[in-house]
């Protein structure tokens, strides 16, 4: 007899993403470290693994979940959504994970590539998620609090090739945070010739930035190179600290700021363009 209650996902149900995580990193020769994730209850949250673990499938690097949350995977058009039903549930089944199809039951086809059938529970199950650094996911808790703590080693380098006219949801491979125009570690507008959009979860939806080109707007006196790209004057400002351009009708916005551990999605105009770090770049 089963002592543990399946918890279902309704179809169509997609866990919009992140809120506050609340990060510590610890280097130590082996460069290894761990880094504390906050999901509150009933909230979203667009998170990322900062640190590299010995296979990155997500019941190695969130020990912590408890069961019922949702995870998102971006599959490039779409999400994936996985379920957690709490350890020892499926594989005490006989299947090959604890995480259900949160957007398919059966009879209808499967939406996860190798999902299997649970007939007498009405379920796929899935198999378990892998989540690499610099790959971003959303996740959503039904629990009261839990804290994740990953651990891992740091990656050194990291490329994601972005190509024209694709939505990526990624995150700096490297546990580092700041401004992603400044920060020599991060780079994330090294290569970008302009016309790329950012679009950063606020919790509730996105805050969109769109880059203009290096020393365009600071070239004219204003606080970065990327502009509002869900606001233009005289609409009220979507971002905070926007500065009005009234001559050119936009808003600069400031320069996006990265947390440790964020994911966010990022798309180009352009030819492809390669996202590269380093961690020789930190000072």
């Amino acid at each position: 007899m089963r002592t543990k209650t399946l918890l279902i996902a309704s179809a169509g149900v997609l866990a919009a993403a992140i809120t506050s995580s609340q990060a510590q990193t610890v280097y130590s020769q082996n460069v290894v470290g761990y880094v504390n994730s906050v999901l509150t209850q009933g909230q979203n949250v667009l998170l990322a693994n900062p640190l590299n673990g010995t296979t990155n499938s997500i019941n190695a690097i969130m020990p912590g979940l408890q069961g019922g949350e949702l995870v998102n995977v971006w599959n490039g058009a779409g999400y994936y959504t996985y379920q957690y039903q709490g350890a020892g549930v499926g594989t005490g089944l006989g299947f090959q994970s604890d995480w259900t199809d949160g957007n398919s039951f059966p009879p209808a086809t499967p939406a996860i590539p190798g999902d299997q059938a649970d007939t007498v529970n009405g379920v796929y199950w899935a198999p378990a998620p892998v989540l690499n650094p610099g790959q971003g996911f959303f996740i959503a808790s039904p629990n009261q609090s839990e804290t994740n703590t990953f651990t891992g080693t740091v990656v050194t380098t990291n490329s994601i090739t972005l190509t024209q006219g694709h939505n990526f949801l990624v995150a700096s491979a490297i546990p580092v945070g700041g401004d992603v125009t400044t920060n020599p570690a991060i780079t994330l507008t090294k290569n970008f010739g302009g016309g790329e959009l950012m679009n950063v979860w606020n919790g509730s939806g996105y805050y969109t930035y769109q880059y203009q080109g290096a020393g365009v707007g600071t070239g004219l006196g204003f606080q970065s190179d990327w502009t509002d790209g869900n606001a233009f004057p005289p609409a009220h400002p979507s971002i905070p600290g926007d500065q009005t351009d009234t001559v050119n009708g936009v808003y600069w916005a400031p320069s996006p700021q990265l947390q440790v551990g964020q994911g966010f999605f990022i798309s180009s105009p352009n030819a492809t363009e390669v996202w590269s770090q380093s961690i020789t770049n930190i000072p």
